[in-house]
């Protein structure tokens, strides 16, 4: 697993909003290309708000390459090294086309998750590609942290005119599972908790479900100016990011294995975009800053 941290400042009138934006499958027939023209706009634009402080995180499946089953059969195939070159200069153009379509927000993304459905590249042919995935590529390409497909990200907060940092402890995981009702997208996530019961928040994609909810609880800290401990309230949030694949697509007909997976198997449609976590500093009576309050939101 890969661990990776940077030191953020935020303001006491700022909001820290962090996007996942994951599942796009951005050449696949059914990506809603005007929905994450959308989400990347509304976001270059949340961006320049002086009261905003924005990150975006990719949760993988970028592109609609193949599951795992597929890339078993692609390597076994007994393809020409001509044709094989061929199919992987096209997945790279595929993908110069989605990071092109990033633009907008190159500089507010900060970290890169890997999906089930990627590829990594093979052939001599493609040069420095060989031996990586395309979102550890795509990662290069925004020069951040590629975390594979399970990761924690920690944002270390500095409020302006204090020394001290509040640690934002952030799991990613792409996903796992068939959990395509929310009520089992939501046990899938809280499961995580088990796992890793210490983290801020919990991000995960795959199933295409978009929920969000946090937990309350109580802690206690040290009080580092009299030495005493101290009662906290202690939130955690659970995140799963949305989807740009359509799956109910009207005047497309799906039989025989072609069209919609979605609609072949009769799986409940999802919403597509993007959840949000928005983290503020929290203040006690005396205006001093105590830690962090979260929100949620789909």
């Amino acid at each position: 697993m890969i661990i990776t941290a940077n030191r953020l400042e935020l303001k006491r009138d700022q909001k820290l909003v962090i996007i996942p934006i994951g599942d796009i499958h951005h050449n696949a027939p059914s990506h809603d290309a005007a929905k994450l023209r959308e989400i990347i706009q509304w976001a270059a634009a949340s961006a320049k708000r002086p009261d905003r402080l924005i990150r975006v995180k990719l949760m993988g499946d970028e592109l609609d390459t193949m599951s795992a089953s597929e890339r078993r059969s692609h390597t076994s195939a007994s393809y020409h090294e001509s044709t094989r070159l061929r199919f992987e200069k096209m997945i790279f153009a595929d993908l110069m086309n989605f990071y092109r379509e990033l633009t907008p927000i190159h500089h507010l993304i900060d970290t890169v998750v890997c999906g089930n459905h990627t590829y990594r590249f093979q052939e001599q042919g493609t040069g420095k590609l060989v031996g990586k995935t395309t979102s550890e590529v795509l990662a290069e390409r925004l020069n951040v942290p590629f975390l594979g497909v399970c990761g924690v990200h920690v944002y270390e907060l500095h409020p302006p005119g204090s020394t001290g940092t509040f640690p934002f402890k952030i799991l990613m995981h792409h996903g796992f599972g068939a959990a395509q009702t929310k009520p089992a997208s939501i046990r899938q996530m809280l499961s995580l908790r088990e796992r890793f019961p210490n983290m801020d928040l919990y991000i995960m994609g795959h199933n295409h479900v978009k929920i969000t909810t946090t937990t309350e609880g109580i802690d206690v800290r040290r009080d580092h100016r009299n030495n005493k401990w101290r009662m906290v309230e202690r939130q955690q949030a659970f995140v799963r990011s949305g989807s740009f694949l359509k799956g109910y697509v009207e005047g497309e007909v799906v039989a025989a294995g072609q069209g919609s997976y979605v609609e072949e198997h009769c799986y409940a449609p999802a919403g597509l975009g993007v959840t949000t976590c928005n983290l503020r500093w929290r203040l006690n009576e005396s205006g001093r800053l105590t830690g962090f309050k979260l929100h949620v939101q789909e």
